[in-house]
């Protein structure tokens, strides 16, 4: 037997955390506890556990955090990183019917194009494609199509009309249709909720960028009039409704002040209403990490907790399970001007771009998307990571821009990585209280 070499211990308090990242398992060990896993050196050691604490062993054995000693640990990982990428059951397709936006919040990195808007020979196209990913794969049984910009919901007619076309070929196929938006909220009204309740609705992605003071700050109509309560309006329709519904807070140290403002407007929502909303709190990239930052966040997410909105870190933090659409081999992105992309994390310009759809529903990719088929776990680092099973070295977007060097999603700091596991536990702590 030996000690896999995915286990990692966090201190907490009086106890430690030991986690182990390929089953995702926790135990809170106390010193003594500790103490034992810590003298383990040979086998002789393993049968001594064993003698003085049986229950403990068995749970090292049942969590993974003990395991044969011709388990290949690294080609385990490679085999669930494969399993979960290359999946042939259902197709991401994400769209962005224009790149311009009703807001310009001042950390978004896209450009905003005034007078981009999908054409109907980009629809057209659009069709044919989805007709091809259907006939070349039969296993197919899924089509997740995502609404991104931009500002999707400016062009709704253009989505309806892609959603109808695509209704019409997942009905005549006995296919199933799922329909995702992410957007600011302000233009949901009741007609488009309406519409959404006739299909497969996996979901809106909203975002707030704090109470209603501080988001509109940053998100506004007008000089004089703010837009935080128009779209909590309409993220509670959405509820009411049972559509889900991933409420993103935007946080920076200045609007986590203050942000139980926003737990608060949701209580007129009934406990299953609640249930449509998760939050995902995701840091302002400018904004530097700090132990006072993530105390305010856990805080935060206890409060909101109590108060019936659960929070989906403990989940989103294993990225191999969980990994970034781009990194599946059935997935990719068309612009409003019919160009593909994987990533929608980085500017849709020319640099970026990764092929052309054609006017026969066909992709040419070019040599950008050649760099993204490097595999996974090629980065020497990562080899020797007690995280790589829930890290995985980072998005294929990470390995583009990384070709030739040694890279680190967290910095190099065993710090860094420490507060995922602590920032997981704590999560499922919330979850289960």
């Amino acid at each position: 037997m030996k000690l896999s070499k995915f286990n990692t211990e966090v201190n907490y308090d009086d106890s430690i955390i030991y986690h182990n990242s390929f089953t995702n398992k926790f135990l809170l060990l106390d010193p003594f506890l500790y103490d034992l896993v810590h003298s383990i050196k040979d086998q002789s050691d393993v049968e001594m556990l064993y003698e003085i604490h049986e229950d403990f062993y068995n749970a090292l054995l049942e969590f993974g955090f003990l395991l044969e000693d011709d388990v290949d640990e690294m080609q385990n990982v490679r085999n669930l990183i494969d399993s979960i990428d290359n999946q042939d059951t259902y197709y991401h397709l994400i769209i962005n019917p224009t790149m311009n936006c009703n807001f310009s919040c001042w950390y978004c990195y896209e450009t905003h194009e005034k007078k981009s808007q999908i054409t109907e020979e980009t629809i057209d196209k659009i069709d044919r494609l989805i007709k091809n990913i259907f006939q070349s794969n039969p296993q197919m049984n899924t089509i997740v199509l995502s609404f991104f910009g931009g500002e999707p919901l400016l062009f709704y007619n253009r989505m309806s009309e892609i959603m109808k076309k695509t209704k019409l070929i997942t009905e005549s196929l006995n296919k199933r249709l799922e329909i995702a938006i992410t957007s600011n909220g302000l233009l949901i009204n009741e007609n488009v909720i309406e519409e959404l309740k006739t299909y497969n609705i996996a979901g809106f992605q909203i975002t707030l960028d704090g109470n209603k003071e501080k988001h509109d700050l940053v998100r506004f109509i007008s000089k004089s009039k703010g837009s935080y309560e128009p779209i909590m309006q309409n993220i509670k329709n959405l509820a009411r409704n049972g559509i889900s519904i991933t409420l993103r807070i935007n946080f920076t140290k200045l609007n986590l002040v203050g942000l139980e403002e926003v737990i608060d407007d949701l209580q007129d929502l009934s406990e299953e209403e609640k249930k449509c909303i998760e939050l995902s709190m995701q840091k302002v990239f400018q904004e530097k990490h700090s132990q006072e930052l993530a105390s305010s966040v856990n805080a935060f997410k206890a409060y909101a907790k109590e108060h019936g909105i659960l929070h989906r870190s403990s989940v989103l933090a294993d990225t191999v399970r969980n990994s970034c659409y781009a990194d599946k081999t059935n997935q990719m992105v068309v612009n409003y001007n019919g160009d593909v992309y994987k990533c929608n994390a980085r500017n849709f310009n020319q640099a970026n771009k990764e092929g052309v759809l054609t006017e026969d529903g066909e992709v040419v990719w070019n040599e950008q998307h050649n760099k993204r088929l490097i595999p996974k776990l090629t980065n020497k680092p990562c080899l020797e990571c007690s995280i790589l099973p829930i890290c995985g070295g980072g998005c294929s977007q990470m390995i583009v821009e990384n070709i030739g060097k040694d890279y680190c999603v967290h910095n190099f700091d065993d710090d860094s990585k420490k507060r995922v596991i602590l920032n997981m536990f704590l999560d499922e702590q919330i979850q289960l209280t």
